[in-house]
């Protein structure tokens, strides 16, 4: 590849990492056969993405990497936590070729859980092997882990042995005399009992933590009542550990299963689809899909993605999970039956890991739709809008508004405001102090802007692409006449509201729309509220009635409340401030002693002889 390709390639990586959400999540990046070279975590993906584009991170790898990779998808996540294990699983799975760290079999814990045991327990394992047990986790932080364990120990009175040692225990063990431990392996134990327990500590597993904080309050008041701190202080860390464990932990099992969760975000007519597949009980992949002009419902949009998601021959899971309930699920379970011949449950669930599983699905879409949003594509759709409603001749970039203002027929001043891809240039924006003077006359003053603007954009080539006058056909006219003089080819328009309440009632509206006069047309074209592309216009002509009437105003007041002293060099607002409120009028200052004017303006008095000197001789 050229060096000009590959920086025209890395250029273009870099705008898309711009619009990439600042959430933590996950990225991968692939090459020009779509395979993932790399795949890395982030707390903020943004900033991480943005480092590789624009220079690098320092690391020897990246170098080389760049020079392969052609596209990167992301898969945003609640937490870092999940970051974190997310990575390690898409690493496992796709073992790119760039990745360092990770490649390995080494896993993280997981905790097992074996409900036909006789005596199930709460069993420590890196491997997760499709036994028929349930596992929770995996947990990427050994410390976090062993501190659950230990509060569920102390809670819940389960056995820890191995089964070896649970059946050669002649009598019981220490375990029991501190009563963590409801010795099964020598005393008669209710076996309901004991599974009652057992479905306490899948709870706090699972999450549903709040029963078990309940009776750790309870331990704590009674011995903070009983004037034992230590021991309250020992069930308050411990009630803080499980709170922080349920509020971060969010994916905590693993049962080996194959679900896809589709999350949804809509506004209007657009709306963002994102399927996460789970494969094995971990994440695999995740699929955004961006649609626009979508007429249909909620519903009818989820059913219809679904059916033609899984039509591809892709492989059909176990579970669908969705949003909403949805009517026709039923319906959708029956011809996946009749169609595949498999049992496929459509489900919307409310709590537990589905349901957090689902957040983070309608997060990924969520950021799928905003990114999908980005300047250049929003820009894109307002400028084909504006060649179709006034048959330009190619999608304009550089729009620019005028605008005048005036005072009964004085202090009349033209303000020209620039947008380049719909996104305000200030530094182009310019002002205008209009010759004529005296009388009110706006298509004059717009015919003087207009053609001082037009002279000057040909002369140094930075003509508008389209030029938006604000006010009527008068207006407009005069402007098209200053254009016609000059012999350029800039396309004009004008915008304004409606005004007399008979032409409101005419047009069968209470608002005042906009309306867009075009040369040649006789009519005005009333706009549609709410379309992007009125909102565009609108926003350009705001913009130059804020600038004119802001120059117009800072133009008045300097000739309203100017003072003599302001043509003397080196008075400072302050000092003439000074001065007008101690001798209150030009003719005594200019009376004044120069030691007088010196002492109360706090100045030099060589400035204070100028004063006077200026004064005396107007």
């Amino acid at each position: 590849m050229s060096q000009e390709r590959q920086d025209q390639k890395i250029d273009s990586l870099r705008r898309q990492a711009l619009n990439v959400c600042e959430q933590p999540g996950v990225y991968l990046m692939r090459d020009e056969n779509a395979a993932v070279i790399y795949v890395g975590k982030a707390k903020s993906l943004r900033n991480r993405l943005k480092t590789y584009f624009t220079g690098g991170d320092g690391r020897y790898q990246i170098e080389y990497l760049l020079q392969r990779v052609v596209a990167f998808e992301t898969i945003v996540t609640q937490t870092e936590e999940q970051a974190f294990l997310l990575e390690r699983d898409l690493i496992g799975k796709y073992k790119p070729r760039y990745n360092i760290m990770l490649k390995d079999d080494k896993s993280y814990y997981s905790i097992r859980v074996d409900e036909r045991a006789e005596w199930p327990r709460l069993e420590l394992v890196r491997r997760v092997q499709n036994d028929g047990a349930t596992y929770f986790g995996p947990y990427a932080f050994g410390t976090e882990l062993r501190n659950l364990l230990e509060i569920i120990r102390k809670v819940l009175p389960l056995r820890t042995c191995s089964d070896s040692v649970l059946h050669n225990r002649q009598r019981p063990c220490l375990e029991y005399q501190i009563k963590r431990c409801c010795a099964p392996c020598c005393l008669p134990v209710d076996r309901a009992e004991y599974g009652e327990l057992l479905k306490q500590a899948i709870g706090i597993l699972e999450g549903r933590t709040n029963g078990t904080i309940r009776q750790l309050t309870q331990r704590m008041e009674v011995a903070a009542d009983e004037l034992r701190f230590e021991e309250a202080a020992a069930w308050r860390d411990r009630i803080e550990a499980l709170t922080n464990f349920n509020s971060t932990h969010s994916l905590v099992t693993f049962r080996g299963e194959n679900r896809d969760i589709f999350g949804l975000a809509r506004s209007g007519e657009s709306a963002a689809i994102c399927v996460l597949l789970v494969r094995n009980g971990r994440i695999a992949e995740s699929k955004p899909f961006v649609m626009n002009d979508v007429r249909v419902s909620d519903d009818a949009l989820l059913e219809a993605v679904i059916e033609q998601f899984y039509d591809g021959g892709r492989e059909l899971p176990a579970e669908i999970i969705v949003p909403r309930e949805l009517e026709n699920s039923s319906l959708l379970e029956a011809g996946f039956r009749a169609r595949y011949g498999l049992s496929v449950s459509v489900v919307c669930p409310q709590r537990g890991s589905r349901a957090r599983l689902l957040a983070m699905a309608e997060l990924n879409a969520k950021h799928a739709f905003e990114g999908s949003l980005t300047r250049e594509s929003q820009w894109d759709r307002v400028a084909s809008a504006l060649v179709r409603t006034l048959g330009l001749r190619q999608a304009p970039r550089r729009v620019e508004c005028v605008d005048i203002s005036n005072f009964q027929g004085s202090d009349t001043v033209g303000a020209i405001v620039t947008f380049f891809d719909g996104v305000a240039e200030r530094s182009s924006y310019r002002k205008y102090n209009v010759e004529q003077q005296g009388s009110p006359n706006d298509f004059a003053s717009m015919y003087e802007v207009v053609g001082r603007r037009l002279k000057r954009g040909s002369e140094e080539g930075t003509l508008p692409d389209l030029l938006v006058i604000d006010g009527g056909p008068g207006q407009l006219s005069m402007a098209l006449q200053a254009r016609d003089e000059l012999c350029v080819g800039v396309e004009i328009v004008a915008l304004a509201k409606m005004r007399t309440e008979s032409e409101v009632q005419s047009a069968e509206v209470y608002r005042k729309p906009e309306r867009l006069y075009i040369p040649g047309r006789e009519e005005p074209l009333l706009l549609e509220e709410g379309d992007p592309m009125t909102r565009f216009l609108a926003r350009i002509r705001d913009e130059v009635h804020r600038f004119v009437i802001t120059f117009h105003r800072a133009k008045r007041a300097k000739r309203v409340f100017g003072s003599k002293l302001d043509a003397v060099s080196g008075v400072t607002p302050e000092m003439r401030g000074r001065l007008l409120r101690h001798f209150k009028t030009i003719e005594a200052i200019a009376e004044a002693p120069n030691e007088d004017i010196a002492r109360v303006g706090r100045m030099p008095a060589a400035l204070a002889r100028r004063i006077v000197v200026r004064l005396r001789k107007e």
